[in-house]
């Protein structure tokens, strides 16, 4: 038998990501929700917080008193430990061979301060002010306070990317606050990004910087969602620019890595929020005419199908317009977006077609594509059992797609905050394989295992370790390991959370304080369990359980893509454009057939793609027929998953050998800071 030649595309293009963000210091996938498209009236924000080596370590900063005098200002370059000093906890206390962090300046401090739960980043306060936040792109971006050796002439940022949400949530109860506080303070003090993220690129012959920029995601009490834009200033103008629309009634909002805000009006109103000076600045920049409406992110951001960051490399396009296509498609799936490859050709919102739970809301954190055809548990790079997870870092002849959640996942976080209720939902690690635990704004317990532990040091005492662990374990055979055990114990103990917390939502704080911790150590103690009852099930490559040493073998539909046979030689594949019409009904789960094109091949002298044609002309009616049937392969985790976007056009079949994809010709009509009823 000759090997067949092909790959199920599914696992292998969307960007150079693997390689060129592979070690990004954090870059993160945020949300928005209205509170009239939920439930209980609640609005969401939150994020998957993706980093390598960052500080994950939960705490809670408590509240406190001021006289007068200044509030130092840090910059958080995020490794462990990510901080340390006095005047925020026990937690930031020196350690040994930990030196104090040193302030780069200051500015006036308020008479009190809320508190607030913090990992790598600030995450939400006992008012019920909740963040998310995605870096992103930027055509500006200010010098670092004592970088001397940048002779630029543009303003020095004082505030980086966690500055700025520590003072919002110090000093702010609702979205709308933290918002215009964040405006009002970089527009005087000046932001800056996180330390040693930003990297220099260039667009169509102009400079640009890749992570200058922040978007970050609010939700408050009172059930309001919005969207915050900021990135360096124009000297003499003014020494940042920045926007923020609120999230319209009933709608969904998402961003990932690139902004998303659009055309602004004249003069800011209810749903927008700017500095006056930003038409000016960008006239002054020039990267704005003046005629027409100033379109926020098509001027302050590079054109994502012709950047290249550094210079010189494929631009990376669908790192996050594959991420907005398929979480608005899953919220909305009767609008039946198609697939676009820049960012800026989505809506900045879409309104859900059912009212959302919070369960809802983690399953679109865990989300992996499943039934469309990018299911990352497709695909000769899912392996044989399915896993949807991918190596980053290279070849950069090919490219990875850019998931949900993935494995440098380090936590993630959903503000569930309205007039009802005030809690985040926080989950260790990656959260397709991670729990999410409650944490209420009127308490402020962090248990030992979730307050422990970094990259660099293995620990049984660390939550993370526990989840890390099991999520590194199951790639040996993850179709097995998240079917049978894991996903069904993380639906276990979400439905046993949800259960207990009704009994104790209006206990008095210490009973709520001592529930939570103790669900903190439960579900440590549990993954740790799972750890060593997976080691023992799946030992050797076989399933000891119920009955020791079956062995699984290679699935069919694996076994005759690669040639398997009776000769033993080493296994060699080439790739091809779809699956065999007699493999189809082996596939696990199914197999969803291309229907748009996407770009191929990138010409960086003229800045422009080619497209590959779709494959489908060759295809038999056996293929089409079979390839249309509804795969139903949605994690057990997100079960609606699957349902909800089976029906949907997907983004692409071919190979990722070519490098990219074809620049816009067009912009749609429908385009970023725009949304859809």
């Amino acid at each position: 038998m000759q090997p067949s030649s092909f790959f199920l595309i599914s696992g292998v293009l969307v960007a150079a990501a693997g390689a060129q963000n592979a070690e990004e210091r954090i870059g993160c996938t945020a949300i928005a929700v209205d509170g009239a498209a939920t439930e209980d009236g609640s609005a969401f924000a939150g994020m998957n917080a993706d980093s390598g080596d960052a500080d994950y370590r939960l705490t809670f900063v408590p509240p406190r008193q001021h006289i007068g005098g200044e509030r130092p200002i840090f910059t958080f370059n995020l490794s462990y430990p990510r901080w340390v000093g006095f005047g925020r906890g026990e937690f930031f206390h020196p350690k040994a061979g930990h030196a104090l962090s040193e302030p780069v300046g200051h500015i006036p401090e308020v008479k009190s301060t809320f508190g607030y739960y913090e990992a790598t980043e600030p995450l939400f306060n006992d008012q019920g002010l909740g963040f998310g936040e995605s870096s992103c792109a930027a055509m500006l971006v200010n010098k670092f306070p004592g970088d001397e050796k940048d002779t630029r002439d543009v303003p020095i940022g004082l505030l980086d990317t966690v500055t700025l949400m520590q003072l919002a949530l110090e000093r702010c109860a609702t979205a709308r606050c933290g918002v215009e506080l964040m405006g009002e303070l970089a527009e005087k003090f000046g932001f800056v990004p996180t330390p040693g993220e930003p990297t220099l690129g260039s667009v169509r012959g102009q400079t640009a910087w890749d992570d200058a920029g922040e978007a970050y995601t609010l939700a408050d009490s009172k059930g309001e969602a919005w969207v915050f834009h900021v990135l360096g200033g124009v000297s003499g103008i003014t020494k940042s620019v920045w926007v923020a629309q609120k999230v319209p009634k009933g709608h969904f909002a998402l961003v990932a890595n690139e902004f998303i805000i659009g055309e602004l009006p004249s003069e800011p109103n209810e749903e927008f929020l700017f500095n006056r000076e930003i038409f000016q600045a960008a006239k002054v920049a020039g990267l704005w005419d003046g005629v027409g409406p100033l379109h926020f992110s098509r001027t302050f951001a590079p054109e994502a199908m012709a950047f290249e960051s550094p210079a010189g490399t494929t631009p990376i396009p669908l790192y996050a317009a594959l991420r907005r296509w398929g979480l608005m498609n899953l919220a909305a799936p009767s609008l039946q977006l198609p697939f676009k490859s820049s960012n800026d050709e989505y809506p900045f919102s879409v309104r859900p077609d059912k009212v959302l739970s919070h369960r809802d809301v983690m399953g679109f954190l865990r989300y992996q594509y499943e039934g469309t055809e990018f299911d990352m548990t497709k695909g000769i790079l899912a392996g044989p059992f399915g896993t949807p997870f991918r190596l980053e870092g290279g070849p950069r002849s090919g490219q990875v797609p850019r998931g949900i959640a993935i494995t440098r996942t380090l936590y993630s976080i959903i503000a569930h905050t309205g007039p009802k209720r005030q809690l985040a939902w926080f989950a260790m690690d990656t959260p397709t394989t991670s729990v999410y635990v409650p944490l209420y704004s009127r308490s402020r317990a962090v248990s030992s295992a979730y307050a422990t532990g970094h990259s660099s040091s293995f620990s049984r005492d660390s939550a993370s370790w526990a989840f890390n662990f099991v999520s590194n374990f199951m790639q040996l055979n993850y179709r097995d390991m998240s079917k049978q055990d894991v996903y069904p114990a993380i639906e276990s103990w979400q439905d046993t959370i949800d259960e207990e917390r009704k009994a104790v939502e209006g206990a008095n704080a210490d009973t709520l304080a001592k529930w939570q911790a103790d669900v903190q150590q439960k579900v440590t103690a549990s993954w740790w369990n799972m750890s060593d009852f997976l080691i023992m099930k799946y030992n050797d490559g076989r399933v000891n359980v119920p009955k020791v040493g079956r062995s699984p073998g290679y699935p069919q539909w694996y076994a005759d893509m690669v040639g398997f046979s009776n000769d033993v030689h080493p296994v060699w594949v080439q790739p091809a454009s779809q699956p065999q019409a007699s493999l189809l009904s082996e596939i696990d789960g199914g197999y969803m057939a291309p229907r748009f094109q996407v770009p191929q091949l990138w010409d960086p002298e003229s800045s422009s793609w080619t497209y590959h044609p779709l494959p489908a002309a060759s295809v038999s009616e056996e293929v089409q027929q079979l390839a249309s049937i509804s795969p139903g392969a949605a994690s057990d985790a997100v079960p609606f998953a699957a349902a909800a976007l089976s029906t949907l056009a997907a983004l692409l079949a071919g190979v990722a050998l070519g490098r990219g994809f074809e620049r816009r010709v067009s912009r749609s009509t429908t385009g970023a800071g725009e949304h859809l009823l």
